[in-house]
């Protein structure tokens, strides 16, 4: 049910995205009648909010040329989604460092304790290495839970599905959070199997945090984890691929987390570990640096069948 107050931010949130919107469109985004709109719009005028309404068919309510309104509130979802899109931008380089951290620092200025703690927890405990597009999608609350419980030391209890769709219960000490070549991983403790272990985020079916209490291993290198797992999963397989261009010239291009890189005379061998040759074949299609294929006959396969889709589309 919304209240009188969450209707008028819902309104300014709307005129301000909007520009201008008529009685009967903010009647319908707000589940109610064009009358109450007719209330809400005096009532904000009364509090000196600047709305301008036109009568008439086309007429419609809109906020004053050249008046901005304060932030408005960010709920967990946004205020997530709003932090990860900030360090996907730090990752990718595609915008200046200094107008990112005055971002970070303007919005964490009008956020609630609540909300400031979540997007603190968020950044000092994920790592965003080699970030893809097309991440294979989580829930935000779920990467907002794992974010806090590492940042608090909190155990989780996680419902876990295996490579064979296998079911599990599970109680863990989450070590890290690591978005690694399109996919969340979890290094952590595993109660169950009384060992570390690797899990992936999109293969947990629910997780509760709870108020059991760990101490992590001095020192825990989440990144270095998460490469050294996957170098050793049985579905995983080792893809080595010669870049014909000199080391820096690759290394600043790849990431360290995508793939090992190694100067090679005036090449440079790269090694990558991944169950999806497909991905890795869209990767090397973008680099615009020519190579060849050492290992293995499956990356060879994703790149014929990449090839062969491409011609076909152009000679349609």
């Amino acid at each position: 049910m919304y209240n009188p107050t969450t209707r008028l931010l819902a309104i300014l949130e709307l005129l301000q995205s909007h520009g201008e919107m008529s009685g009967l469109e903010l009647a319908q985004k707000l589940e109610v009648e064009e009358r109450s709109i007719r209330r809400y719009i005096m009532m904000l005028r009364d509090m000196g909010i600047p709305i301008d309404g036109e009568r008439g068919r086309h007429g419609g309510y809109s906020l004053r040329p050249g008046f901005r309104l304060p932030p408005l509130m960010f709920n967990a979802d946004e205020i997530t989604a709003v932090v990860l899109g900030l360090m996907l931008a730090r990752e990718l380089g595609v915008t200046a460092l200094p107008a990112i951290e005055s971002a970070s620092a303007k919005i964490e200025r009008v956020l609630p304790e609540e909300l400031r703690q979540s997007t603190n927890a968020i950044r000092s405990s994920l790592v965003m290495d080699a970030v893809q597009f097309g991440t294979r999608t989580v829930p935000n609350q779920w990467i907002t839970l794992i974010t806090f419980a590492i940042h608090e030391k909190n155990c989780v209890h996680i419902t876990y599905a295996s490579g064979d769709g296998e079911l599990t219960e599970r109680q863990i000490a989450p070590y890290g959070l690591l978005l690694h070549a399109r996919t969340w991983y979890l290094p952590a403790y595993c109660f169950l199997r009384q060992d570390e272990r690797l899990f992936r985020l999109d293969r947990v079916h629910s997780i509760i945090r709870t108020t059991q209490i760990f101490n992590p291993p001095p020192d825990f290198d989440a990144k270095q984890f998460v490469l050294q797992s996957l170098a050793r999963m049985p579905n995983t397989q080792t893809f080595e691929i010669l870049i014909h261009a000199p080391f820096t010239t690759v290394e600043a291009v790849i990431p360290s987390g995508i793939m090992e890189l190694e100067a090679h005379g005036s090449d440079t061998l790269a090694r990558c570990y991944t169950d999806d040759p497909h991905w890795l074949a869209r990767y090397l299609a973008r680099l615009e640096m020519p190579f060849t294929v050492l290992e293995n006959d499956t990356l060879r396969a994703a790149l014929q069948s990449l090839a062969d889709g491409i011609l076909a589309s152009i000679n349609q």
